[in-house]
């Protein structure tokens, strides 16, 4: 479709500029630029407020730890005190704790009595016979010569013992 004398265009008819608009223009050139600059200083913004929230998230962390180290040292003084405490009661009720006395309560104030002969029952509990079984290794004592033989039964009789 190439004919003498025309220059067929795709698209467009329109031709394409041959010059940069913005370097020939002053004005446009420094719009150009501003606008360019203006973008790198968003970025360089966003970026330290990226930084500073990373930051602050890093010390309201270290806060919270120390806030929660701050509560388990007041609760372990607290479990600390309430132990001592405990123990000294404990060895308060060991010291005043009197037989004679628990008995005299116990008969004056709260009406309670001996048992009689007639209300004591004995239980006879028998005792349970032992045996203790010893258990050989055969396999051992065929293969092993006469000292080994009496060397596993003296380890044996040692163990009955303890």
């Amino acid at each position: 479709m190439n004919q003498k004398g025309y220059e067929y265009v795709y698209g467009s008819a329109a031709r394409q500029l041959e010059y940069d608009v913005y370097e020939e223009n002053q004005v446009l050139r420094a719009k150009k630029t501003y606008r360019s600059h203006r973008k790198i200083k968003l970025r360089m913004v966003m970026a330290i407020l990226a930084v500073f929230a990373a930051g602050l998230a890093v010390v309201c962390r270290y806060a919270i730890i120390t806030k929660v180290s701050y509560q388990i040292n007041q609760k372990q003084k607290a479990y600390e005190e309430i132990k001592n405490e405990n123990s000294l009661l404990r060895v308060q009720i060991e010291t005043k704790t009197d037989l004679n006395e628990i008995k005299e309560v116990a008969e004056n104030r709260l009406g309670m009595q001996m048992p009689d002969k007639s209300q004591i029952v004995y239980i006879k509990v028998p005792r349970n016979d032992y045996t203790v079984l010893m258990t050989s290794n055969n396999s051992e004592e065929k293969s092993g010569n006469a000292i080994s033989k009496f060397i596993s039964r003296a380890t044996g009789l040692l163990k009955f013992f303890e």
